[in-house]
């Protein structure tokens, strides 16, 4: 029956429309209260009266700038967004320096480097990930050890910013994403088809680890972050990350803001 059909149309359009507000409204509640509470701390800490100096609490404040980096993309701020974004990699970049535990500081190095790249901050970029690879030269991990995931994953993808990709951590991090059931098995492939592309000049490798990476944000996503529903960081970031390196791999993505991803690899040399 045709008018059964409009109705269903046009509630599927009311409740799209409602879902919408639903989303921004949510957004901009989450979004204010993070500046408040990053501007707070900050405040406090550059005041002397916060005089914590340990790794959690600058990547707490790294975790803050990251949120308030994806909000000004739902705003479609890319100036903002890069600004804060690049708070965001200085923080992860001051939490790995102050963690006592060198192999647990890889994920902060991954994480500022990921967030480097949103930014276009080359220096810091470089930086995280020439750290990386003094870490993986200063210290040995088994693919067993507690730490081996973030450790390997934060190595390869510090050698595709570099070009560098050690063939030891390629090795381990196959092993260690045998291990891995989906969706994290994605993430792993996603760094490793990456780290392989860049090294071996492949671009279908570098667009197959991109398309991973969304995948692994598709199905890892929860409902009910909505920073998660704005964009994948990850996966921005590797594409920002392959168009610095002069390759055009053909994935698009409601996930990925295409404007951020153009304006941040221009900002970073090939």
């Amino acid at each position: 029956m045709p008018g059964s059909d409009d109705s269903a149309a046009e509630n599927a359009s009311v409740a799209l429309v409602e879902k919408r507000d639903d989303l921004e409204k949510r957004l901009k509640r989450i979004q204010q209260s993070r500046r408040k509470i990053a501007e707070e701390v900050l405040d406090l800490y550059q005041k002397g009266e916060i005089e914590s100096e340990e790794s959690s609490f600058f990547s707490g404040l790294a975790g803050d700038y990251e949120e308030l980096g994806v909000f000004a993309i739902y705003d479609d701020d890319i100036g903002a967004a890069q600004t804060a974004f690049t708070e965001a990699a200085t923080y992860y970049q001051r939490s790995s320096d102050k963690d006592p535990i060198p192999l647990h500081s890889a994920r902060q190095r991954m994480q500022g480097m990921y967030a480097a790249l949103l930014a276009g901050e080359e220096a810091t970029l470089v930086d995280l990930a020439e750290s990386m690879q003094r870490l993986a030269a200063e210290e040995d991990c088994d693919p067993s050890d507690e730490w081996a995931d973030r450790y390997f994953l934060a190595w390869c993808l510090a050698g595709a910013v570099l070009g560098t990709v050690d063939e030891a951590a390629l090795m381990g991090l196959e092993a260690v994403n045998d291990e891995k059931l989906s969706p994290h098995a994605a993430y792993g492939q996603a760094i490793l088809s990456i780290a392989r592309g860049v090294c071996e000049e492949d671009p279908a490798a570098i667009e197959s680890g991109i398309e991973s990476m969304l995948a692994f944000h598709e199905q890892d996503m929860q409902q009910d972050n909505v920073v998660e529903q704005v964009m994948s960081v990850q996966a921005t970031a590797l594409l920002i990350l392959a168009r610095a390196a002069g390759y055009r791999p053909a994935v698009s993505s409601e996930f990925i803001p295409i404007d951020l991803v153009e304006a941040s690899a221009d900002a970073i040399e090939p």
